[in-house]
């Protein structure tokens, strides 16, 4: 996984603007799970997508089984996101605009 952050200023900063603690998340661009990961540690559940399904594997691969149970994956943009009757509590977007 490529390492962006490793301070930590972006999850710091989440985690003071919004617990994630028991929400629904949706991680859009979730890239290699940078922010998928620290959502599955503390969300119900996460649904994360990207347009890329390398990135998608590559975030898989980077949670724990536990984790994984929590978050479901998709392969495609933020444009072709189609999620009637669904709702999230919180949407994150790092480094995917």
């Amino acid at each position: 996984m490529e390492k962006r952050d490793e301070a930590g200023v972006e999850t710091t900063a989440i985690a003071g603007l919004v617990s994630l603690d028991g929400k629904r998340v949706l991680d859009v661009g979730c890239g290699e799970g940078r922010l998928t990961t620290f959502a599955a540690e503390r969300a119900a559940t996460v649904y994360a997508l990207d347009p890329h399904a390398e990135n998608v594997a590559a975030a898989r691969r980077a949670l724990t089984d536990e984790q994984r149970k929590r978050v479901r994956f998709a392969v495609h943009d933020a444009e072709a996101l189609d999620l009637a009757g669904e709702r999230f509590d919180v949407a994150l977007c790092g480094w995917s605009l």
